[in-house]
């Protein structure tokens, strides 16, 4: 039952975070399409998809304050498991825009690479972490 509401959750954040000007209807059809094709290769395509969603999600992400006259500063912050899968998801997705070919193939190629740990969504993950980490004497505004 837990495990039911877990995928319906994870479901519907996919369709929302592919989903442009209020069409879910399409962000639905873009999702089919991709897991169609991942089910021609010999792995299980929806075990793909969720180890293409972890790979790409960071444990530990940037966050900005303001202080005083408008300096920004930046601290580490440990994420929760909703808030990991949400940011693996926008990585996925922010980079399968950025291309210029259909968006469900370069979503395919990115969920099989990601899955891989070679995709850029997995390298930006290690660029966050390795920005986090280099930012580690700000953690005193928060626990770390």
């Amino acid at each position: 039952m837990v495990q039911k509401k877990c995928h319906l959750m994870f479901k519907k954040n996919i369709y929302n975070t592919i989903m442009k000007n209020g069409k879910k209807r399409v962000s639905e059809k873009i999702l089919l399409k991709v897991l169609k094709e991942l089910q021609k290769t010999p792995k299980n395509s929806r075990n793909v998809f969720k180890l293409s969603v972890l790979n790409s999600s960071p444990v530990i992400f940037l966050k900005q304050i303001k202080r005083k006259r408008k300096k920004i500063k930046e601290f580490p912050f440990i994420l929760n498991s909703k808030l990991r899968v949400s940011y693996g998801l926008k990585n996925l997705i922010k980079i399968c825009r950025k291309e210029k070919k259909s968006f469900y193939k370069n979503l395919k190629t990115e969920v099989l690479n990601s899955s891989n740990k070679i995709g850029k969504s997995f390298n930006y993950k290690i660029e966050t972490h390795q920005k986090a980490f280099s930012k580690k004497k700000f953690s005193n505004y928060r626990w770390f």
